[in-house]
């Protein structure tokens, strides 16, 4: 299982969130940590490839975490609805 590095200003924006957000958001990053690496198990975990070494996690209906498959860890960087996300990548390499 890989580790789990989270973004400074993702973390504080986590942070602002209320608690049950919270604890939504912190399962599914656990979620894409167990689940990495098993592709079948994607699906049911929420997971997305985006493009490249980029994915997704959903954490309810409407947001989602965007993370990247490092060498040693799964690098959590943004956080958004579905077109918030869609400006992000446009803007990563």
């Amino acid at each position: 299982m890989k580790a789990v590095r989270i973004d400074k200003r993702l973390l504080a924006e986590i942070r602002r969130r209320d608690p049950a957000a919270r604890l939504e958001i912190g399962q599914a990053i656990a979620s894409a940590q167990a689940f990495f690496g098993a592709p079948h198990m994607h699906g049911g975990a929420g997971v997305r490839k985006l493009k490249d070494r980029w994915y997704e996690v959903r954490s309810g209906l409407d947001l989602r975490l965007v993370f990247r498959d490092c060498d040693e860890c799964l690098s959590f960087e943004f956080m958004g609805n579905h077109d918030e996300v869609r400006r992000f990548l446009k803007g990563v390499k």
